[in-house]
């Protein structure tokens, strides 16, 4: 608990200190002189910022520079600008169209560094597909399905997936392991290789300069354990994830019904049991009336309306109990916008995990969930009764 209110701490210092927004669409405009942290469904950079940028955003675009580290989550990035530090990254589509002036560490479903990029340090990838177009002025390293490589690297590469297709060139030692792997007419090494493929007998045309390649079998060994390194490193990468897209429904959530959160809150030692209650009936009979709805033909668009919005409820069901507890410890929230945000953000990571434990998890996540939305129709429901008392 000392090291979360450490962390909590940490991370409320550093706010106080940058810019802070969140809304559904940011633009940066206007140069930034300090760190700035964004949160929304779409992000635009287009001006300079003289620090770090820490964005979490459906659609995000950096199209002018960083003085310092960027580090980004999302549904699709595209870094235009140039970034002077690291990059750190995690999302579905993430495009380098720039120049960064040390490590890309990378995580997502598509990768593409393009002809223009220049990455003066390392490059570490955990991704389904990648390109890699540009040039790399340190070393590789690559866990991917599918990998497709023409431009440049200058260190050391080490190349592990399901297909490889090597169309550029390699300076330094490479490591090549996956099922297929093609050598294109304009590959390059320019030191030793190492590889293995299903195909123990591979054409490098001619590619190989004043080096050798040999077949390695143990190569699949380092494979199949860098699988289960980067089954351990995408489960991290999309821990990260989880945490920033929380940290944003968190912001949006507090943002939008802070003073909602806060009364309901007020309710919350109050009839534990009755609410509680109230949420398992939200949680079970739910989906039983989805159930009778869709077997009336009449009910199926409400039937279908139902569903997702029950499974969006469900998915966000810890956030919205950890924003209201947090509510209940801030009896007076004025002025406390940043500190219950990332209280609550603490306390819906702690549940989150807590849910991971077999069995137990299951229950807490009901418990949690229950808890939340009782709370909540509790507050309703009492609200309408006092209108209907004032009417009467």
């Amino acid at each position: 608990m000392q090291k979360l209110h450490l962390v909590i701490a940490l991370l409320f210092s550093l706010l106080t200190m940058a810019q802070r927004t969140a809304n559904e669409k940011i633009t940066i405009s206007e140069p930034e002189q300090d760190d700035i942290y964004l949160a929304g469904e779409t992000i635009n950079i287009d001006a300079v910022v003289n620090g770090d940028v820490v964005v979490a955003g459906s659609k995000i675009t950096v199209r002018d520079s960083v003085s310092q580290d960027l580090i980004v989550a999302g549904g699709e990035i595209t870094v235009k600008g140039y970034v002077a530090d690291d990059i750190r990254a995690a999302g579905g589509k993430l495009t380098i169209d720039s120049e960064v002036g040390d490590d890309v560490i990378i995580a997502g479903g598509e990768v593409f560094i393009t002809k223009n990029a220049i990455i003066h340090g390392n490059l570490i990838n955990f991704s389904g597909d990648i390109e890699i177009n540009g040039e790399v002025k340190g070393t590789v390293q690559s866990y991917s399905g599918v990998l497709d490589l023409s431009g440049k690297v200058h260190g050391e590469a080490q190349l592990f997936g399901e297909e490889i297709k090597v169309d550029g060139a390699i300076l330094g030692p490479t490591k090549i392991a996956a099922e297929n792997i093609e050598i294109g007419t304009n590959a390059k090494f320019y030191s030793d290789v190492e590889y293995w493929s299903e195909d123990h007998q591979l054409d490098f045309k001619n590619s190989i300069v004043n080096a050798k390649a040999t077949y390695n079998e143990d190569l699949l060994v380092d494979r199949d354990g860098d699988s289960l390194k980067k089954l351990g490193l995408m489960s991290l990468g999309l821990f990260i994830l989880y945490v920033l897209s929380a940290f944003l429904i968190l912001l949006l959530l507090n943002l939008a019904f802070s003073n909602l959160f806060s009364r309901v809150a007020s309710n919350l030692n109050k009839d534990l049991w009755r609410n509680l209650g109230y949420g398992l009936i939200y949680c079970f009979g739910v989906p039983l009336l989805i159930i009778i709805t869709f077997v009336l033909i009449i009910g199926i668009p409400i039937s279908l309306f139902l569903f997702f919005f029950y499974v969006f409820s469900i998915l966000f069901g810890h956030l919205v109990t950890a924003l209201l507890l947090t509510h209940y410890l801030y009896k007076d929230s004025t002025g406390k916008f940043w500190p219950i945000v990332l209280i609550s953000l603490g306390i819906a990571t702690v549940l989150r995990l807590l849910t991971l434990i077999p069995f137990l998890g299951t229950f807490v996540s009901v418990i949690v969930i229950a808890l939340g939305y009782g709370l909540l129709i509790s507050f309703f429901l009492e609200g309408r009764k006092r209108k209907l008392q004032i009417a009467q």
